[in-house]
């Protein structure tokens, strides 16, 4: 019985060394950085360009949690708030949280040809992100959902914007110019989105998850990116 104590008072110290040394003894890890999006679009009136700083949390279990061994990370988190480009005359374009991720910035810093395929070199990509310092152009298929209001006043007015086709949304001599994505030491972005979307809080905060027939719902809508958007795909601060 002392021994099976001594064992057990063993392994309890262990996993509290483990846990203040950042848990990596036992597995566990965790990254951190942050990400800038940059959204500049050709307008009748010239060049355009919004921003925003979000923050990234990163973190991979070990195979013994009964999650399995992850090519990419155990998960993640975004925290911050969308894009806002204001094209003037009343008109912006918000690039929005939803379809990016922390794996954008995997996919747009580490080469193909260097993709994680197991947990170290998941490990040591997400070592190299949490460290680097840069900005590169998106590619197509990572860029984030794009949308816009015809009334900015008017939530129900949402629309989803085609990136290859602003003209349909805004009129003649409207482009994408680039969308580029920065690992940055600035500031995380706060405010900007809800200055311009006076309602988005309050509807953030009586209804956190929206569903059909709620107010960003177009009553034409029959694509479900837009039908179940929520205001976290705009902020996610109207949660905390």
């Amino acid at each position: 019985m002392r021994c099976i104590t001594r064992n057990l008072q063993s392994a309890l110290s262990l996993i509290v060394v483990a846990a203040l040394s950042g848990c990596d003894m036992l597995g566990f890890h965790e990254w951190q950085w942050r990400q800038k999006l940059t959204v500049s679009v050709m307008t009748p009136e010239g060049m355009k360009t919004g921003s925003s700083v979000v923050s990234v949390n990163v973190y991979a279990t070990p195979s013994w949690w009964g999650l399995g061994d992850f090519k990419g990370a155990g998960g993640g988190s975004l925290s911050g708030e969308s894009v806002t480009v204001d094209l003037g005359n009343g008109r912006y374009l918000f690039a929005l949280l939803k379809d990016y991720s922390y794996e954008t910035a995997r996919e747009t810093f580490i080469p193909n040809g260097e993709q994680p395929r197991t947990k170290a070199e998941a490990t040591a990509a997400y070592d190299r992100l949490e460290r680097m310092r840069g900005s590169r152009d998106l590619q197509r298929e990572y860029y984030p959902l794009l949308v816009t209001f015809d009334d900015i006043h008017n939530p129900t007015s949402l629309r989803r914007v085609d990136p290859g086709d602003l003209t349909a949304s805004f009129g003649p001599d409207y482009r994408l110019n680039a969308i580029t994505l920065s690992i940055t030491d600035e500031p995380v972005t706060e405010g900007r989105v809800e200055t311009v979307l006076e309602w988005l809080a309050a509807i953030g905060r009586e209804r956190p998850t929206l569903i059909p027939n709620t107010p960003l719902l177009r009553e034409n809508a029959t694509d479900p990116d837009i039908q179940y958007l929520t205001p976290g795909a705009f902020s996610t601060e109207l949660y905390k």
